[in-house]
């Protein structure tokens, strides 16, 4: 078995452009197996286009995305995707459950009936994102959270290796955001990969282990110990000082505070 193939996402050389104007240069990154990985970046960074692209939701002006050393057209039962919140239509007439069961459609196939063993699948993925009580609601009528639950609900249910999430946190209560993080700890326990795209600086380190910071460059790429450091930082967000400032003067607190207890 060749290195690449434990790999759960290798791009390489990825460029994506709108029109003449690049969102994307020229990316090169490997994200390793049983991690949680994060994408840091300021906003218009091109974070979203990324996960887009290797996804093939968006066309690459070049570069090449292996999933497990393969295509992601012979890899994609392995990979399950969240979008963000706020491209989905939340006025279509469906319920959680149904929702969910849309993750299943590749084992079911399109045009059949959802089976009762499906619906319990659907049902027990609801449950793990603490939302079964919800199953008949409809999506329209739940909060931001708890839509969010059930997206990932929607992504839990296709059992995948690789789990992409854009901006899973946001809009969320702190207790959706503690069950979500719960959630992505009990996948990496298991032997599964998650990719989010992230924007809280003060959470990255407590959250995740890999890092990419982007800045339609890859930045750098690493484990959080070693990339995840001011220098960096300025390199990524450049002049936005104040949110350095005010994200190192935190950072300081937290370490002295720990140091304390």
């Amino acid at each position: 078995m060749s290195e690449d193939s434990n790999l759960p996402l290798k791009v390489s050389d990825l460029t994506v452009a709108y029109g003449r104007k690049p969102v994307v240069w020229e990316a090169s990154v490997e994200f390793p197996s049983k991690s949680l990985a994060a994408i840091v970046g300021p906003n218009g960074a091109g974070k979203s286009t990324f996960l887009k692209a290797v996804l093939d939701l968006v066309p690459r002006t070049s570069g090449r995305i292996e999933y497990f050393g393969k295509s992601y057209a012979t890899a994609r039962s392995r990979v399950a995707y969240v979008p963000q919140r706020e491209t989905v239509d939340w006025d279509y007439p469906i319920n959680a459950r149904d929702v969910v069961a849309m993750g299943l459609y590749r084992k079911i196939g399109w045009c059949r009936w959802i089976s009762r063993a499906h619906k319990q699948k659907s049902l027990d993925a609801l449950t793990r994102v603490g939302m079964e009580e919800f199953a008949e609601r409809q999506i329209s009528e739940l909060s931001g959270g708890q839509q969010q639950r059930v997206f990932l609900a929607r992504a839990l249910v296709q059992d995948a290796d690789l789990y992409l999430m854009d901006e899973p946190f946001a809009g969320v209560d702190a207790t959706t955001e503690k069950a979500i993080v719960e959630i992505l700890q009990a996948l990496k326990r298991s032997g599964k990969t998650v990719v989010c795209v992230h924007h809280d600086l003060l959470t990255v380190s407590d959250y995740f282990d890999h890092l990419l910071l982007l800045n339609m460059r890859v930045v750098a790429s690493g484990p959080i110990a070693e990339v995840f450091n001011v220098e960096n930082l300025k390199s990524t967000y450049g002049g936005r000082l104040s949110l350095l400032s005010k994200f190192t003067d935190a950072l300081a607190n937290k370490d002295e505070i720990e140091a304390g207890g």
